[in-house]
């Protein structure tokens, strides 16, 4: 049986941080059982990211209704001091992490309610009966929402939006933070969301039935640099159905590109029973570096992004950009792509490599498809 999840698409990205995660949950309702299966999960991510500030997970155990297993609103900020892109929502938890500050005291980052009629799995080790859902693997999901995985799409018949999402369109769920004006602007992760024949969508306009259309036509894709270089080239495919779900249309991966058993199916709109995944696997880690994040050194995805292996500094750069990758001799040609996933340059590897004559954003080093790469985020003056 296969059910959906719904996100309430609100807001987003982040580096240089000093510590692993610590995500601190606090529950709503939840039963003892639950919560350890929760905790276990906010864990999972723990150990996956760095930020030198708590992470604030709210967690409401709460009758949805329905086959929906849970729901999560992010909180957000934008512009930022150190936001990578300006008029660009973050996800309040990658935008302190970021700014290596709480930027939103008194607030939680994220809203998670999980369904309390669902037949829930509780135990830890991911095996799940027939006719149970594992709610580690769920929770996993849902946080990693929270945690910046979650754009501001919405459509309203044929016209299409980024950032009119509004707290009614979710009623009579509330949040516990307010509810931002989003006006009409993306989130971080919309930036590298592209339809395969009319290209990205923060360029189209904004209402429009352009962006309706990409919404979808079912070609959607994640094209991030660090996606890009992880997939072969390739973005990852999106869930862009020809009928719009609000919540879960433009926020998730393709269902049938990466099915139950993918190693990429943590991210997707449905969730089986009997089917566990306590990974977010190879494309939302890389997903999640290409919107801000930074991995723990001993988090690998397909890119190498060890320290002791590729590392660039200072991060964000201005003009000089100090490079070490390891294996790699000097003058190999080195490709830099932006966040879209289109080369804007290349040039030798060497120690010192000027990149004054970038725009402001978030770019990658490459050497090849699934060779060398570090992500860098050329700053504002």
């Amino acid at each position: 049986m296969r059910l959906r999840f719904l996100l309430a698409s609100l807001l987003l990205a982040a580096p240089w941080c000093i510590r692993a995660a610590n995500l601190v949950v606090t529950h709503i309702g939840t039963p003892p059982a639950a919560q350890a299966a929760i905790d276990h999960a906010a864990g999972v991510w723990g150990g996956i990211l760095e930020s030198a500030v708590d992470i604030k997970v709210r967690v409401l155990w709460f009758p949805l209704g329905g086959t929906t297993l849970g729901i999560t609103f992010p909180n957000g900020r934008r512009d930022f001091s150190g936001a990578p892109l300006p008029q660009t929502w973050y996800a309040s938890a990658l935008a302190n992490s970021i700014a290596g500050t709480e930027l939103n005291p008194g607030e939680s980052d994220m809203d998670v309610y999980l369904n309390s009629g669902t037949n829930w799995y509780l135990v830890t080790d991911g095996q799940p009966a027939t006719g149970q859902h594992d709610l580690v693997t769920v929770a996993l999901h849902e946080m990693g929402h929270g945690l910046g995985f979650v754009g501001l799409s919405k459509k309203v018949g044929g016209t299409g939006s980024l950032g009119l999402l509004q707290m009614a369109d979710f009623a009579p769920l509330t949040t516990s933070f307010p509810w931002p004006q989003l006006d009409t602007l993306p989130g971080v992760f919309d930036v590298f969301l592209s339809d395969q024949q009319d290209g990205p969508l923060a360029m189209m306009p904004n209402p429009g039935t352009q962006l309706g259309g990409a919404m979808t036509g079912n070609q959607l894709y994640f094209n991030g640099p660090l996606v890009l270089n992880a997939n072969g080239g390739t973005g990852a495919r999106m869930y862009a159905p020809g009928t719009f779900a609000l919540g879960s249309s433009c926020v998730h991966f393709n269902e049938s590109t990466y099915p139950v058993g993918n190693a990429n199916e943590l991210m997707t709109p449905f969730s089986s029973t009997g089917d566990a995944n306590h990974w977010p696997g190879p494309l939302c880690l890389a997903v999640m570096q290409d919107i801000g994040w930074v991995l723990a050194p001993d988090v690998s995805v397909a890119e190498r992004s060890d320290r002791d292996e590729a590392r660039v500094w200072p991060n964000p750069v201005n003009d000089v950009l100090h490079v070490e990758l390891a294996g790699i001799a000097p003058g190999t040609p080195l490709r830099i792509m932006d966040g879209t996933g289109r080369e804007v340059g290349n040039m030798p590897y060497a120690a010192e490599l000027f990149v004054g004559g970038l725009e402001p954003g978030i770019y990658m080093l490459v050497t090849g498809p699934g060779g060398a790469g570090v992500r860098f985020i050329r700053s504002r003056r």
